[in-house]
């Protein structure tokens, strides 16, 4: 089921590749696609969660037709994937720590926090933790939704009520021949001609809202990879929850535009803040012609796709205010990721999930520079959200042999969780223990999920 079959040439990363930022990889640089269930996972340490099952196919370049671990591409030296393989299935995977209470959108004024009980019946979704009133964001905290919600993944979730964008209650504007399908949907943004694809769910309905999901490409990738590997393998999860949209990049100034699976040198350098631009655009765009819970808007990406989903999260965090524009991002999951899309240093709180090779020859573990990196810290990177999220810092344990493991930090402000999992192995967005199948999507989507 849309399957692009365009195979790059394998090619190597050498330090100066790196030091332009790309997302290249000595295994599968591409989300793998095995279509079988994930293996029980990892130990973790620190508060509540185990990581669990993970899907996906093996480190190697998936097939298309979804046999776990077989390679039927090369990569080129910048990371672009061949055929992407069907979705597996896969256990429950981490909860993780952190009490139930929904951040406020900014300049709603509700808020939200808590499960079925005190409040009045509504079409919000109850997550995991227990009601309770408090700030968030801009707005105060309303009573806990009662009636139609479902309970949330994971422990420590957000439950509180659902934001109504301006898209409920009405027909998109935007054809329906133009989602679902793989096309590219012009939009400008930053007086440049960008484009994105989008996926929404089959069943529907603009009488309820939905999670939206920004899926950030890595280099030399793009939106038709996204679409092609069904946005990080999140898709197949979401149980049509979730609206998914893949932005598409930039290179030397201009916007990308390729037609085929990747395309050399994309990816999201942010200058004078264009590619934020662009992120504001399409997540507008969204909201005036679809139902979207403004309350649940999510990134995630590998590579430089990580960091801009760091960057979008730091400069748009929901309930915050940046350079006067307002923020959306609820939480993010960064594989891999370093800052490399601009320079913001977080202050508002956003729920973080990440994962990092202990062997990156890439993107650089942390500030040992192991493996040969030149570039990049990505437990800086959680550092850096752990302070703004309140959590008490430990260095996660780091894994260099046997199964990976995920460190839940403790202390973090309520609804504001913080997972970091480390791994025996280099720059890729499918780790796997022993080479079983990946264990990292259903990790992701569980604590996306729990919000």
């Amino acid at each position: 089921m849309r399957r692009a079959r365009v195979l790059f040439v394998v090619g190597s990363c050498s330090v100066t590749l790196a030091l332009s930022f790309i997302g290249c990889s000595s295994q599968s640089d591409t989300p793998a696609g095995s279509g079988q269930a994930g293996q029980a996972g990892a130990k973790t340490s620190g508060q509540a969660g185990s990581s669990a099952s993970g899907r996906g196919g093996s480190g190697g370049l998936p097939s298309s037709n979804g046999q776990s671990g077989a390679s039927s591409g090369a990569t080129s030296a910048g990371g672009s994937p061949g055929n992407s393989g069907s979705g597996g299935t896969a256990q429950a995977g981490a909860s993780t720590g952190g009490s139930s209470s929904s951040a406020g959108h900014s300049g709603a004024g509700t808020a939200g926090a808590g499960t079925a009980g005190a409040g009045t019946a509504g079409a919000g979704t109850a997550g995991a933790g227990t009601a309770g009133a408090g700030t968030a964001g801009a707005g105060t905290a309303g009573a806990g939704t009662a009636g139609a919600g479902t309970a949330g993944a994971g422990t420590g979730g957000a439950g509180g009520t659902n934001g109504m964008s301006s898209g409920c209650g009405k027909p998109p504007t935007i054809a329906s021949n133009m989602y679902n399908n793989g096309k590219n949907i012009p939009i400008t943004a930053a007086s440049m001609q960008r484009r994105y694809i989008l996926s929404v769910p089959t069943n529907y309905s603009n009488a309820k809202p939905y999670k939206l999901v920004i899926a950030w490409h890595q280099r030399d990738g793009n939106d038709n990879q996204m679409y092609a590997n069904k946005y990080y393998h999140l898709q197949p999860l979401s149980n049509d929850t979730t609206i998914f949209v893949a932005p598409n990049g930039q290179q030397n100034g201009a916007p990308c535009t390729g037609s085929g699976n990747g395309e050399s040198g994309c990816g999201w350098p942010n200058p004078s803040g264009s590619d934020m631009a662009l992120a504001d655009a399409v997540v507008s765009q969204i909201e005036e012609n679809f139902c979207i819970d403004t309350n649940r808007i999510f990134a995630t990406g590998w590579s430089y796709g990580g960091s801009m989903s760091y960057e979008t999260a730091c400069q748009r965090p929901l309930g915050g205010m940046v350079d006067g524009k307002p923020g959306f991002i609820r939480a993010i999951a960064v594989y891999s990721g370093s800052q490399l899309s601009g320079s913001c240093t977080p202050s508002k709180p956003v729920g973080y999930y990440a994962s990092h090779g202990s062997k990156d020859s890439v993107l650089c573990y942390d500030d040992t520079k192991a493996a040969g990196c030149q570039v990049g810290n990505g437990l800086l990177l959680a550092q850096n959200f752990a302070k703004a999220n309140g959590c008490t810092w430990m260095t996660p344990t780091k894994v260099t042999s046997g199964n990976h493991v995920c460190t839940t930090l403790t202390g973090c402000m309520t609804g504001y969780p913080e997972q970091f999992c480390s791994f025996n192995g280099d720059h890729t967005p499918d780790p796997s223990d022993g080479g079983g199948t990946s264990w990292e999507y259903q990790n992701a989507w569980n604590f996306l999920n729990q919000f």
